[in-house]
C-alpha cells in the first residue's frame, strides 16, 4: 500500500520558491494563527499563508524568453523559458558515482523557478560535462521529448524510446512567439564515424522579436568553418554561449565574426584544470569588442528578452551576495 501511494502524482510536495513577502505575509499568518485564545478570528491567519503556495512566479510574456545559464562548474545547462514552455540545453557534469549537476543543480533551479514540466531536454553531445546530470534529471523532472547527438546505444536513448529523437540541422518550432532552430549536425555528420563527440555538438538558435541567443555546445573550428560557409547570416546573435567553454580548438576570428555577439558567455569552471577560457580567446572576443561574461566568476546569468529590457544579466554572485561566501579570485590560473 505504501508503494502504491508513494507511485502517486502529488505523493511528494514540491514547489517553487516563494517571493519574499509571501513568506513575510506566511509568518504573519502563524503569529496570528498562534495568538493566545480569545483573540478574534484566529483562524482566518490561514488565509495569510495562501501566498506561499499560489503566487507563483511570473512566465515571460509572449513573444518574450528568459535564459538562465547556469553555474553548473565545468559543464554547461541553460534553462529557456517562454511563456508556457521550458527547454533545457544540456544538463551538467556528473561529478561522482553518486552526484551530479542534473540533481545538485538544475532540478532545484527548476523546482525554485515554478517549472514542474520541461518541453524539451537537448543534450548537445555525450562528453559528461554536458550530458552526466541527463539521467538524474529525467527522473525528477518530467520532459516531453528529448533531442541529442548521442550515440544509439546510449543509456539514456535505451530509457527514452518513444520520444528520443536525433538531434539535425533543419530541425525548426516554435513556442509562444519564440523561435528554435537546429543548425548542426546533418545527416553527413553523423554518417561520418571518424567525428569526434564535439563535432556533433547540436547547435540550436533561439530568437524572438526581442533579442536572439546561439547555443553551441562543445563545437570546434571545423564544425564552426561549416556553419559559417553554409549560412554565416544564420548565426547572427544578440548572445553567444562561447563554444566549448573558451577552449582553443574553438571561437576561431570568421565565428565571432558571422556571429557578431554583443554579449559572450563563458561557461568553465572555476580554475579548471583544462586553463578554460583561454587568454587569447578571450582576448579575441575583447577585440572584437564583444562584453564578456563568465559562470565561474559571476555564477548563474539570468538575461530576459522583452520589451524595454537592456542586455545586463543579472549575475547571482551579485545579486544574491553574502559575508560568508567567498568572492572568486580572478586571476584566471587553474588550481594547483
Amino acid at each position: 500500500a505504501l508503494d502504491w501511494f508513494a507511485a502517486t502524482p502529488g505523493a511528494v510536495w514540491q514547489q517553487h520558491a516563494p517571493a519574499g513577502w509571501a513568506v513575510v505575509a506566511a509568518l504573519a499568518g502563524v503569529a496570528w494563527i498562534a495568538a493566545p485564545r480569545g483573540v478574534p478570528g484566529r483562524a482566518l491567519g490561514v488565509f495569510w499563508l495562501l501566498p506561499l503556495y499560489l503566487v507563483r512566479p511570473p512566465p515571460p510574456d509572449p513573444g518574450a524568453f528568459r535564459l538562465v545559464v547556469l553555474d553548473v562548474g565545468q559543464g554547461l545547462a541553460v534553462v529557456i523559458q517562454t511563456h508556457t514552455h521550458s527547454l533545457l540545453y544540456d544538463a551538467g557534469p556528473r561529478y561522482s558515482d553518486e552526484a551530479d549537476a542534473g540533481g545538485r543543480i538544475v532540478a532545484p533551479f527548476l523546482r525554485a523557478s515554478g517549472v514542474t514540466r520541461l518541453g524539451a531536454l537537448i543534450i548537445s553531445h555525450q562528453d559528461s560535462d554536458h550530458s552526466g546530470g541527463a539521467q538524474t534529471l529525467l527522473q525528477t523532472v518530467p520532459v516531453d521529448w528529448l533531442a541529442s547527438s548521442l550515440p544509439e546505444d546510449h543509456e539514456l536513448l535505451a530509457q527514452r524510446t518513444s520520444d528520443a529523437i536525433r538531434c539535425e540541422a533543419g530541425q525548426r518550432w516554435t513556442w509562444d512567439g519564440v523561435r528554435f532552430s537546429v543548425l548542426h549536425p546533418g545527416p553527413a555528420h553523423y554518417a561520418n564515424a571518424k567525428l569526434k563527440p564535439n563535432d556533433l555538438s547540436c547547435v540550436v538558435r533561439v530568437d524572438s522579436s526581442y533579442g536572439s541567443v546561439l547555443l553551441t555546445g562543445d563545437l570546434e573550428a571545423k564544425g564552426e568553418l561549416e556553419l559559417v560557409r553554409r549560412d554565416p547570416a544564420a548565426l547572427k546573435a544578440d548572445v553567444l554561449i562561447v563554444p566549448h567553454h573558451g577552449s582553443r580548438t574553438s571561437s576561431t576570428p570568421s565565428f565571432i565574426a558571422a556571429v557578431a555577439p554583443r554579449m559572450a558567455v563563458f561557461t568553465p569552471g572555476y580554475r579548471n584544470r583544462f586553463g578554460h577560457p583561454r587568454p587569447d580567446v578571450v582576448g579575441r572576443y575583447a577585440d572584437a569588442g564583444i562584453t564578456l561574461r563568465r559562470t565561474d566568476y559571476d555564477g548563474a546569468l539570468t538575461l530576459v528578452f522583452a520589451p524595454g529590457t537592456a542586455l545586463a544579466p543579472r549575475a547571482e554572485r551579485e545579486h544574491d551576495r553574502r559575508y560568508w561566501r567567498e568572492s572568486p579570485v580572478r586571476d584566471g590560473s587553474p588550481l594547483d
